[in-house]
C-alpha cells in the first residue's frame, strides 16, 4: 500500500505566523495528506492538536530570547535579528528536516518566506513541487504598488526612478552580507551553484506563490509574477473554544502575541479610556504587560481568538499584524494601528487607503486619535463595507487546494 502524500510546512515565526500554516495543513488533512510542520518549540502543541506533525527547530530558550530584546521591535534591527537567527540556525535545521523526511516522488514543500532551505532543495531536486505562502504584501517587490517598509513619508523604493537602485542597494549592502554565506554553505554541500541578490527573485518559488490576502487589499499588478495567486486571508485563529464575549463594547487595545514590552503603552492606553470612560480591553499573552493596576472598565486578558472577540467591540488600536489587521477587517469595526517593525508599516497606509482606521504615530496622541475614530461616521461606514466583501471558502482552503493542484500538476480555476 503507497503512503499518502506528504505536505512539509515552515513556520518559523510567532503565532500571527504558525496560525495561518497550521491551517493550511488542517485542510491539507482534508485532502488526505501526512502533514509536518517547523516551527518553535512553544507552538508545537498547536500543532500537534490540529493533528499535524509537528518539529521543533526552534527551542523555547532561543525564542524567547530573541522576543525579549527591546531591539527586536525597531526597524532596521528587527529585521537584521530575524534573518541572522532564520539563516544562522533555522535554515540548515530545516534543510536537514526535509532529508529526512522527504517522499521521492510524493512530497510537496510549502514555505514561508524566510524559509530558504525549502527553495534550496527545489533546486536540488525539481521534481519536488515548492508552494511558497506571503501571509502579507510587504516581502513582493512590485513598482506598481510598492510596499511601505518604513514611517518615513518619502521612500527610495517607493518611486519609479529609484526603485530598482535601492532594492539593489539593499540587496547589496543589507540582504546578501546577511544570507548569502549560509545559503550558498548549503548549495555548495549539495553541489549546487552560488546564488546572489536571494531575495531579488531566487528565493521566490517557480512553482506557485499563494498571496494570502485578497486583490482588494494588494492588487495583482501589471508586472505581476505569473505564478502568484490570491486565495485570501487565511481568518483562522484557534476559534471555538469557550469564549463569553464583552458585553460592554470595549476598545481592544494590543500589541501582538509575540511583543513582551508593551507595559509602558498598556498604561497609557488604560488612562486614556478612564479618561474618556471608555471601557478597554488590554490583549497580551504576556500577563507582566499588564500594569499592576487598571481603573474601572479596563481590564487584562491573554489570548483569545479574534474571529471570536473582535465583533463585539467597538474599535482597535493595534500593531498592524497582518492576522490583527485582517481579523479586524472581518470584524468591520475601526481600527488605530501603532507600526512598530516588519510589514506593519505597510499593512496600516493600505488600511488607510480602504478608508477604516488610523495610523497612531506617536504615542502622546494617542488621546486625541482615539477620540478622532471613534467620532468618525465615515470610518464606521467604511469599515462595515469592506466587511461585507467577506465571503466564500477561507484563504487557508483556497491555498490547499492550490497546493494538491500543485502537487498534481492542475491549476484551479477561481
Amino acid at each position: 500500500m503507497s503512503s499518502p502524500p506528504l505536505a512539509i510546512l515552515s513556520a518559523p515565526g510567532s503565532r500571527g505566523d504558525v496560525n495561518p500554516m497550521i491551517a493550511i495543513g488542517v485542510q491539507l488533512r482534508e485532502l488526505g495528506y501526512d502533514v509536518a510542520i517547523s516551527l518553535a518549540e512553544p507552538y508545537a502543541a498547536l500543532a500537534r492538536d490540529a493533528g499535524l506533525d509537528p518539529h521543533p527547530l526552534i527551542d523555547r530558550e532561543t525564542f524567547d530570547e530573541l522576543l525579549s530584546d527591546p531591539a527586536f521591535w525597531k526597524l532596521a534591527r528587527g529585521m537584521y535579528r530575524v534573518i541572522r537567527g532564520i539563516v544562522a540556525d533555522y535554515l540548515p535545521l530545516h534543510f536537514q528536516k526535509i532529508q529526512e523526511l522527504h517522499r521521492p516522488g510524493n512530497t510537496v514543500l510549502v514555505s514561508h518566506p524566510l524559509d530558504f532551505a525549502s527553495r534550496i532543495f527545489r533546486d536540488l531536486d525539481p521534481t519536488t513541487p515548492l508552494v511558497d505562502v506571503h501571509l502579507a504584501p510587504l516581502m513582493l517587490r512590485v513598482p506598481e504598488q510598492p510596499a511601505h517598509l518604513t514611517p518615513w513619508r518619502l521612500e527610495p523604493t517607493r518611486l519609479r526612478s529609484t526603485f530598482k537602485l535601492a532594492y539593489w542597494l539593499g540587496d547589496a549592502l543589507f540582504l546578501d552580507p546577511l544570507m548569502t554565506g549560509p545559503i550558498n554553505r548549503i548549495r555548495r554541500a549539495n553541489r549546487l551553484p552560488p546564488v546572489r541578490r536571494i531575495m531579488h527573485d531566487w528565493w521566490l518559488s517557480p512553482d506557485r506563490i499563494l498571496a494570502m490576502y485578497p486583490g482588494w487589499f494588494a492588487p495583482q499588478t501589471e508586472g505581476a509574477l505569473k505564478q502568484l495567486r490570491h486565495v485570501g486571508f487565511p481568518l483562522d485563529d484557534g476559534a471555538g473554544e469557550a469564549f463569553t464575549p464583552p458585553t460592554d463594547r470595549p476598545v481592544v487595545f494590543t500589541t501582538g502575541t509575540a511583543n513582551r514590552h508593551s507595559r509602558e503603552f498598556f498604561q497609557r492606553a488604560a488612562s486614556q479610556c478612564s479618561r474618556q470612560n471608555i471601557p478597554g480591553l488590554l490583549l497580551s499573552s504576556h500577563s507582566e504587560c499588564f500594569p499592576a493596576e487598571l481603573p474601572p472598565g479596563v481590564r487584562g486578558l491573554g489570548y483569545v481568538p479574534l474571529s471570536q472577540l473582535l465583533p463585539h467591540c467597538r474599535a482597535i488600536l493595534h500593531h498592524g499584524g497582518i492576522g490583527t489587521t485582517s481579523q479586524s477587517l472581518r470584524a468591520g469595526i475601526p481600527q488605530i494601528i501603532r507600526p512598530m517593525a516588519f510589514d506593519q508599516f505597510d499593512n496600516a497606509v493600505r488600511v488607510e487607503r480602504l478608508g477604516c482606521g488610523r495610523t497612531l504615530r506617536r504615542d502622546r496622541d494617542l488621546g486625541e486619535l482615539l477620540q478622532q475614530v471613534l467620532a468618525d461616521s465615515q470610518i464606521a461606514v467604511s469599515a462595515r463595507e469592506v466587511a461585507g466583501r467577506f465571503a466564500g471558502p477561507s484563504g487557508a482552503t483556497r491555498a490547499a487546494q492550490e497546493i494538491h493542484a500543485v502537487m498534481n500538476g492542475r491549476t484551479v480555476k477561481v
